[in-house]
């Protein structure tokens, strides 16, 4: 409940705190008084716009606080954690200041928030009636969550929206794989004619930096011939060669080393040379002979080069790069599905799924159907005992377009309230209502239904009296005391019948004060009350007569309710 709010240098006001008690709480007092600052307040701590024109005269500075006591509510403590919300010792505090350039900062318990959360969190808190910005009950995502609520659906459809955003994936997901199943239909062939390609180089990949040697040796070929041919004949020439005329040396050396044994080591090296080009001689022979008998052939070295740099030139890579791809090809061949017989068990499971969701949907629907009656009798008669003589509430779903339901799940019908104040007249939605009065009375209809099932802890009533009195405005404070009893109540009104059947009631006074005219708000004790409640039923001529009716309405609203306003207060399905 909101236990405490604090108001600073606001419109007329200097200071005002107000301590709130649970149940319900009327706040009264003269016109002009300052009774819409409270509600405009609460507004504030909604996210509401705001600027200098709320500050009082002078101020730099304005404020209102609130403090919501959540204790015995564990409901609104974890929607409150699912915001990164930490109640401190199970209270929340609300806190908008605003300076005199204009701007404003919003706070929850004492952290700098932005409008957006400071709205998300206080929608959980408070449900404000009378003034059209802050009405959830225009909003048909709302009215859809009342309905439902009460019925005892939404669970189900909660669950429908989630299988609907999870049907939206499986549909994304399966057309990605559809397309990706066209592609490699239309490139099947060439997937495999580049995989066929790059396996018949596989060999030549590896071997790029040999085919090139080889295709220059076989390209120079006989140039290679003739140089082995005449270094050989250099050599090997049985009368000039170099091994003829080294053999002479050596002969010669090994003669002159008998008569001076200090040649040896000559002799020696002669020796090796003779060794060294006999080698060298075999060698040449051995190339030569090679490359007379090559069994490569130079056109097909090229060509085999020339389908590896064609490659290379077609892929836009290098020889690692044709490799890995390769690899790829490879891959995406052996998980090609050419029947299609995959792609089948995967589109027949996505519209087995959506088939269900189908049949839940259409579930749904006729379970609402079946309750639009119901809702109506039963809000029609909390209208008829509030003013309305024969005004109806009717149900209607938005349907959206379910023709397309085999390629998108079609959205869950939303639902939206509309309202025939008088036999004859057409019915129009809840957001055409103009007066502010009959769409609070109609909240209070629907919320008298709804008292177990919402989970808002405060709702804020103005202008709910308007254009109502005598029975009526009994039977509208008799509705609002077995509202409080649920959640806490705040409502401004200007009738005794409905201030009567407060659990705490505060008077809203105007006086000039040091020549300024300042706002107050005081709660009223007992015999305060007598003489507010009196002043209510006469004006200015309160008397003794008017001050016994006062005490006989209070008396009358402190006695239980009457059976059949028991059953309307816990509401129905």
């Amino acid at each position: 409940m909101l236990a405490w709010l604090a108001l600073e240098g606001l419109a007329l006001v200097d200071s005002v705190e107000l301590s709130f008690a649970p149940g319900l709480n009327v706040l009264t007092g003269e016109t002009g008084a300052g009774k819409s600052l409270v509600l405009g307040s609460i507004g504030l701590l909604l996210g509401e716009r705001a600027d200098a024109t709320w500050l009082r005269s002078g101020a730099k500075r304005g404020s209102v606080e609130g403090t919501f006591d959540l204790r015995g509510r564990p409901d609104l403590v974890a929607a409150l954690h699912a915001l990164e919300v930490e109640p401190e010792e199970e209270r929340v505090v609300l806190r908008r200041e605003i300076t005199a350039d204009g701007r404003s900062r919003a706070f929850v318990n004492g952290r700098g928030v932005l409008l957006g959360p400071l709205r998300t969190v206080a929608e959980i808190l408070i449900d404000l009636h009378g003034q059209h910005e802050h009405q959830q009950l225009l909003k048909i995502d709302r009215q859809t969550d009342f309905f439902d609520t009460w019925a005892g659906l939404l669970a189900e459809r909660l669950s429908l929206e989630e299988e609907r955003a999870g049907l939206l994936v499986s549909r994304r997901e399966l057309e990605e794989r559809r397309a990706a199943f066209a592609r490699d239909r239309d490139d099947e062939a060439r997937l495999r004619d580049d995989l066929a390609e790059l396996d018949l180089a596989t060999g030549d990949l590896d071997l790029e930096e040999s085919l090139r040697r080889d295709r220059d040796r076989l390209a120079h070929r006989e140039r290679l011939l003739a140089g082995t041919g005449e270094a050989l004949h250099a050599l090997s020439d049985d009368e000039d060669g170099a091994e003829a005329r080294l053999k002479r040396a050596v002969k010669a050396l090994r003669q002159a080393a008998t008569l001076d044994p200090g040649l040896a080591p000559a002799l020696d090296g002669a020796d090796a040379a003779a060794e060294a080009l006999a080698a060298l001689a075999s060698r040449l022979e051995g190339e030569r002979s090679r490359l007379l008998e090559e069994p490569l052939d130079l056109e097909d070295v090229e060509a085999r080069l020339d389908r590896v740099h064609r490659l290379k030139r077609k892929h836009r890579t290098d020889a690692a790069g044709l490799a890995a791809l390769r690899d790829d090809l490879r891959a995406r061949v052996s998980a090609l599905d050419p029947d299609g017989r995959a792609m089948a068990r995967v589109e027949r499971a996505h519209q087995e799924r959506l088939d269900l969701f189908e049949r839940r949907l259409d579930a749904l629907v006729a379970h609402r159907a079946e309750r639009f009656g119901a809702f109506a009798r039963e809000v029609g008669g909390r209208l008829a005992r509030l003013g309305f003589g024969k005004a109806a509430l009717a149900v209607a779903a938005v349907e959206g377009d379910r023709s397309r339901a085999a390629i998108d799940p079609v959205p869950i019908p939303a639902l939206e309230f509309a309202f025939q104040p008088n036999p004859g007249e057409p019915s129009r939605p809840l957001k055409r209502i103009a007066s502010g009065g009959e769409l609070s009375r109609v909240m209070l209809a629907i919320k008298s239904l709804m008292a177990e099932r919402d989970q808002v802890a405060v709702l804020v009533f103005d202008e709910v009296d308007q254009g109502i009195g005598g029975a009526v405005g009994e039977e509208v404070g008799r509705l609002l005391r077995a509202l409080g009893e649920r959640r806490q109540v705040l409502c401004i009104t200007h009738l005794p019948l409905i201030a009567a059947y407060g659990a705490r009631h505060f008077l809203v006074a105007k006086r000039v004060q040091a020549g300024r005219t300042v706002t107050s708000v005081a709660t009223l004790e007992a015999t305060e009350r007598e003489a507010e409640i009196a002043r209510l039923l006469a004006g200015a001529r309160v008397s003794e007569t008017t001050l016994r009716q006062a005490r006989e309405l209070l008396g009358a609203a402190v006695e239980p309710p009457a059976p059949a306003m028991k059953r309307a207060a816990k509401g129905g399905r």
